[in-house]
């Protein structure tokens, strides 16, 4: 590459030679935002020339190929710190820097790179997250091991960039365990349509969380793909959804907040059960304004009441820090830890660093992120807040593992096992829940001709169409009313529980859906006939249609208030025998809205479609 030149006769080993000289490298920060709350969590450090070696992967390639990558990092590092330290200082963000595997094993990098190099530009080692690049292998294992060991000693956090590409491998992995895992946004983009990255990344989030690490899904550009990272629990995000890398720490545009929020409480919505809810284990706690309380008076108030296990300040009713019992006494004990904090005032000692979830968080959602907190974090309380950010109170982690363990049994007692979707009893909180609002529309399917096709084809092939069904359902929430719920009443039959009127477009969307993705559950032949030989329920063969998906609707308002659940069953089943003489007559899935009244003068379906 440096025997290429441009017009003038430069090489691009000269350009790059000149941009080190003169400073044209200059840095430029991408957020990192928590999904659970929508806070930036940090920044990536990322750099950019001039052109023509504007481009990272450029003049990089450049430097690797000429003996430069040391003096290019370099420059980066020392252009990106310094513009924090102008422009961010005294932030407790964190900042992840990138790091080739050939520069962090340089023992040069172990000399210049410490607590005391980074005191002038007002920045902690722990505040700094050292992300080490594979674009390139590693050389020797085992020194890469001692060098993670000697930066860890020394404050730094650790993390693995490109996690699914380049040369991220086990290997690494296991030498680094390291404490961010970033996923390449090859394994992150098209993840909404992608069951097999959908696989590898909750076992990644697994993973991390049994190691005591956090997952960054990196590249992050639609929000279908967002909603299922949300899904999965990843809990770092960062991608030109929310932001693209910029000169200055810019943050995410409000309405791609508001819409993040509106996301994550559809999520968690949807996950829900019943008492699931923070709402109801919230509750209000000591609190102190800041800027009106000294750590002397603190005390006492802590040496009297002995049941007070910690405190929230608040700054305009915004929790602005978190003082637990354990941790005040830990700091102001010893010969001269009381005097030096006796008459500083509280805020002085707390955290700023704690937990904070917004109130529609679910429980099980809140405690697998506290359960991935820093070890001496890790049971200090949540601070719980309303859409405002405004202090409600707080909760324990004693309440949070417990109901959080009652409601994983539930779960797993109520949930139908073949598709793992809420059943019965959710259905019937459902129903109750929605009908108490202004309308509601209930949406019952299930299979025609499952029995037959179950019999020709075996009960392994029937599971999986049954599978099918719930996964085109559940995708199909996502073109009805928002907070739509499905659950699996069991075999083939689901109920699905929108808040709202559903639009005739959505229905024929996922009726279309099922028939074009049926079809690999027949044979060639049977597909190209439309129909196959099977026995019907009076034991004759027969010529059986494949199997098609009949989905009755029926809106509120077609229901009296007093109507017992067991009768809207009952109107439920006769219309669905109404939609499967429509199936069977037109050979396609179908719907159809009821158009009778519970009064029983009234009793007349009607085809919507």
């Amino acid at each position: 590459m440096n025997s290429l030149r441009n017009a003038e006769g430069t090489t691009e080993v000269d350009l790059l030679r000149s941009l080190l000289q003169e400073g044209g490298i200059s840095p430029v920060f991408q957020p990192i935002v928590d999904t659970a709350t929508g806070i930036i969590y940090g920044y990536e450090v990322l750099s950019r020339g001039k052109a023509p070696l504007e481009s990272p992967p450029v003049f990089f390639s450049v430097a690797r190929e000429n003996n430069l990558l040391w003096e290019t990092e370099r420059a980066c590092r020392r252009n990106a710190l310094a513009t924090i330290r102008d422009a961010a200082g005294g932030s407790p963000l964190r900042f992840f820097i990138n790091v080739s595997p050939g520069v962090f094993t340089d023992p040069r990098f172990r000399e210049v790179f410490t607590a005391e190099a980074l005191g002038p530009y007002g920045v902690e080692p722990e505040r700094v997250v050292l992300e080490i690049t594979e674009s390139i292998p590693v050389a020797d294992y085992c020194e890469l091991e001692r060098v993670v060991a000697c930066f860890r000693e020394r404050g730094f956090s650790i993390a693995i960039d490109d996690l699914g590409a380049g040369h991220s491998g086990l290997r690494t992995l296991s030498i680094c365990a390291p404490d961010f895992l970033k996923l390449d946004m090859a394994l992150v983009q098209g993840i909404s349509m992608d069951p097999y990255k959908r696989h590898v990344v909750s076992f990644l989030c697994s993973f991390a969380s049994a190691v005591g690490g956090k997952i960054i899904a990196e590249g992050v550009e639609t929000w279908e793909d967002l909603k299922t990272l949300l899904e999965l629990g990843v809990p770092l995000a960062q991608g030109y959804l929310f932001a693209r890398p910029a000169p200055d720490f810019r943050s995410p545009a409000p309405y791609v907040l508001e819409r993040l929020a509106l996301l994550r409480r559809a999520v968690c919505k949807g996950d829900c059960i019943v008492g699931e809810g923070l709402r109801s284990l919230v509750i209000r706690r000591t609190t102190a304004e800041k800027g009106e309380m000294t750590c002397e008076e603190l005390e006492r108030i802590f040496r009297k009441n002995r049941t007070l296990d910690h405190l929230v300040v608040l700054e305009d009713e915004a929790p602005v820090g978190l003082i637990t019992r354990q941790n005040f006494f830990l700091k102001t004990g010893g010969t001269f830890g009381y005097q030096l904090y006796q008459k500083r005032p509280l805020e002085d000692i707390a955290t700023a660093a704690f937990l904070k979830a917004p109130v529609f968080s679910s429980v099980s959602t809140l405690a697998k992120l506290a359960m991935e907190r820093e070890p001496d974090e890790l049971y200090d309380p949540v601070v719980v807040v309303d859409d405002c950010g405004l202090f409600l109170g707080t909760v324990t982690m004693k309440q949070i593992i417990a109901r959080a363990g009652e409601l994983e049994v539930e779960r797993a007692m109520s949930c139908n096992p073949l598709s793992g979707l809420p059943g019965n009893r959710h259905i019937q909180n459902w129903i109750e829940e929605a009908r108490q609002g202004e309308s509601c529309t209930l949406i019952y399917g299930d299979l025609d001709r499952f029995k037959e096709y179950n019999d020709r084809h075996g009960f392994l092939k029937g599971d999986e169409l049954i599978n099918l069904t719930a996964s085109i359902l559940r995708e199909g929430l996502d073109v009805l009313p928002s907070g739509s719920r499905l659950g699996h009443v069991g075999g083939d039959d689901f109920v699905c529980v929108c808040p709202g009127p559903v639009s005739h477009l959505a229905l024929e969307s996922i009726c279309r859906s099922f028939d074009e993705r049926k079809l690999v559950y027949f044979a060639p032949e049977e597909q190209a006939a439309g129909w196959y030989e099977a026995e019907n329920r009076r034991g004759e063969r027969c010529a059986v249609p494949l199997v098609t998906l009949s989905l009755a609707v029926i809106e509120s308002e077609r229901i009296a208030p007093e109507t017992h659940p067991g009768k809207i069953a009952e109107i439920a089943a006769s219309l669905k025998h109404a939609v499967k003489q429509k199936t069977a007559h037109e050979g396609r899935s179908a719907w159809m809205f009821e158009r009778r009244r519970t009064d029983p003068e009234a009793m007349v379906a009607e085809n919507a479609s």
